[in-house]
């Protein structure tokens, strides 16, 4: 469950935006997946680069199609993005898990015209940005992690806009009998 944040008027408003996440095992280094929200649907891989006994990093190439409902002065409705992320995981123990990411995404942003060909108020940008989580493994088969990010967009043709934010709490759970 993650949260969207978008200005109403001159006030700052905040609605729920529920996403299901999964990921598959594809060979002994990386894996596929994807998030599917209300409004959306990404697809990427994770590559594990180097393992240690307690830390991890991989990177993580993605691409993504939005419909986001809500406007202002720096959202537009149609969002394609291709991006990649690269993750630090360190163990602190058996059961916790802290999770660093940065990553640079670059986004078509625009109306909802941009479907008949017409894109008139639409933007490119290029985003860096970077997260943090936490996560308590309960279970071998069962994990919660609190997690969080900054995104900080700027507009190729000029001009930043407003950081955006995410934060999240995520339920996994995986088959304890995999291999």
């Amino acid at each position: 469950m993650n949260a969207l944040a978008f200005e109403r008027g001159r006030e700052q408003a905040y609605l729920p935006s529920p996403e299901l996440s999964f990921r598959k095992g594809a060979g002994e280094n990386w894996d596929w997946g994807g998030r599917l929200t209300l409004l959306g649907l990404e697809l990427g891989t994770r590559h594990r680069l180097l393992e240690q006994s307690r830390w991890t990093w991989s990177v993580a190439p993605s691409a993504g199609i939005w419909y986001v409902p809500v406007t202002n002065n720096y959202t537009e409705p149609v969002n394609l993005r291709l991006g990649a992320q690269t993750l630090l995981d360190y163990r602190l123990s058996r059961a916790w898990t802290l999770t660093g990411g940065a990553s640079l995404t670059g986004a078509f942003a625009g109306p909802l015209t941009a479907f008949q060909g017409r894109f008139n108020g639409s933007n490119l940008l290029l985003s860096p940005g970077g997260s943090l989580g936490i996560g308590f493994r309960l279970s071998p088969s069962f994990e919660v992690r609190a997690e969080g990010g900054l995104e900080f967009p700027l507009g190729l043709r000029g001009g930043s806009r407003p950081p955006a934010g995410h934060a999240g709490l995520t339920f996994r759970w995986s088959r304890a009998d995999r291999r």
